[in-house]
């Protein structure tokens, strides 16, 4: 189980970041921010399956912080329609 959910979150993770690499999405989008936190949410649920705590703090905070920009980027849209 914990290897299935890290395997996964790995891929969505390292996805967000070619992505990006090849210039096919932006920081500032909500497609790059789901990307990183579904798959930084999923390590870190792996982490806690198998007790690597250190695993568990940098993909916390991973997903952390795209939940953050994702709420930036929420107040920021409808500004952007007016």
């Amino acid at each position: 189980m914990a290897q299935t959910l890290s395997l996964a979150g790995a891929f969505l993770v390292l996805a967000a970041f070619v992505l990006l690499q090849l210039g096919r999405l932006r920081v500032d989008t909500v497609t790059y921010q789901l990307l990183n936190l579904v798959g930084g949410g999923l390590l870190a649920g792996a982490g806690l399956l198998t007790a690597t705590w250190g695993f568990v703090v940098l993909n916390s905070v991973w997903a952390a912080v795209a939940i953050v920009k994702l709420w930036q980027l929420a107040r920021r849209r409808p500004a952007e329609a007016v």
